[in-house]
């Protein structure tokens, strides 16, 4: 079931670390700029355990968790978060990632985790500024704490 309510009608702030990383904990982060819609989606599989004594009704036990962050972004070649992004891509590094609302408040949720990115998709609509599509494939746990 995807979950990014805290960032419903409100900015948030992506970063990604400035290297190759197996630690979102410790990692050095330099922000992405000029995002929008960000959204990250964590589901849970299940395994059917249903038996001949489960009275007729299916049984399930949660069994493997996966997730995906992407967001847009105006392209800007001079910015050095979205260049962390293409490196990320062409060179096959895992990176870490924070998505959080803006304004480092220590109350408001935010998400860690280490990833991969999948794609950057570019379109350019006649008359209008250059955009990238970013998708980022989670591997292994995402962290949700206070900032």
């Amino acid at each position: 079931m995807p979950s990014a309510g805290s960032f419903a009608g409100r900015i948030a702030e992506v970063a990604v670390s400035n290297a190759a990383s197996t630690d979102f904990t410790t990692a050095t982060y330099v922000a992405v700029e000029k995002v929008n819609s960000p959204k990250v989606s964590t589901s849970l599989d299940t395994a059917e355990t249903s038996s001949n004594d489960s009275g007729g009704s299916k049984e399930y036990l949660p069994t493997w968790d996966s997730g995906t962050f992407s967001f847009e972004i105006i392209a800007d070649e001079a910015a050095v978060g979205q260049e962390h992004l293409w490196t990320a891509l062409l060179s096959k590094q895992i990176r870490a990632f924070r998505v959080r609302p803006k304004g480092d408040v220590a109350t408001e949720k935010q998400f860690r985790f280490l990833g991969i990115v999948t794609a950057i998709e570019e379109s350019m609509d006649k008359g209008d500024v250059g955009k990238y599509s970013v998708t980022v494939q989670r591997t292994g746990a995402v962290s949700r704490t206070d900032q």
